[in-house]
């Protein structure tokens, strides 16, 4: 029985990689992988100091962002004709890049973050919100239904938008069930260990515990 392939994620990216060469990198992923990188999480980081070893303006790293995901829709959606863009942060003309994502015209841009502006980023831009940080259940049932207005504003349809959440490995059915009643369309989880076979160990139990092994979605986190 075929099993379903290892996707590819990354950590949060943005603002500090530069869009024209991330959407390149991405994309070429992608192609080698033949389609696997499928949770492009993208953020904003929090710490100032980061930012001013990078050149980065942390103060406008908001805007910077929502810059970045454009250009790299852009680029990807681009033919042999090229594209042109002008920002406050980007500019470039008839700019043709290639390779483009393995059989889809983008790949799916998930907002992570814990605050609500981040909320409404995935709304208006996002492919999904995927938020993190120590948060009550009454703020994060709140930043999701920030999240789905601003793509109504944006007049986007608010069903599409995935919601992602980190899970312990260990998690039970009922911890799961808890997270489906809550919206949550997709659990990231990482070994504990720290030996390979051990990690091997522990995903496998998991998997065995929710019947996954021969249909299994496994994400690989860089």
């Amino acid at each position: 029985m075929d099993a379903r392939p290892v996707l590819l994620g990354t950590g949060v990216l943005l603002p500090y990689h530069h869009p024209v060469i991330l959407a390149k990198r991405l994309a070429t992923i992608d192609v080698l992988s033949k389609g696997r990188m499928r949770l492009l999480t993208v953020g904003l980081g929090a710490l100032p100091g980061e930012a001013r070893a990078v050149g980065v303006d942390f103060g406008t790293r908001g805007r910077r962002a929502d810059e970045a995901i454009d250009v790299m829709r852009l680029l990807w959606a681009g033919g042999e004709e090229g594209v042109s863009f002008d920002g406050e942060f980007f500019a470039f003309d008839e700019l043709c890049q290639f390779p483009k994502p393995y059989g889809v015209t983008h790949l799916p841009i998930h907002v992570g973050g814990s605050s609500r502006a981040a909320a409404r980023r995935a709304g208006r831009r996002g492919d999904g919100y995927f938020p993190g940080g120590a948060l009550t259940p009454d703020e994060r049932a709140l930043q999701m239904d920030l999240a789905r207005a601003a793509a109504v504003e944006a007049g986007r349809d608010p069903e599409t938008l995935e919601y992602t959440r980190s899970g312990a490995i260990d998690m039970t059915v009922d911890q799961v069930d808890a997270f489906a009643a809550q919206g949550v369309t997709r659990i990231v989880v990482s070994a504990t260990a720290t030996e390979p076979e051990q990690q091997r160990e522990e995903l496998s139990a998991f998997a065995q515990r929710f019947a996954l092994l021969d249909t299994a979605e496994a994400g690989m986190r860089t």
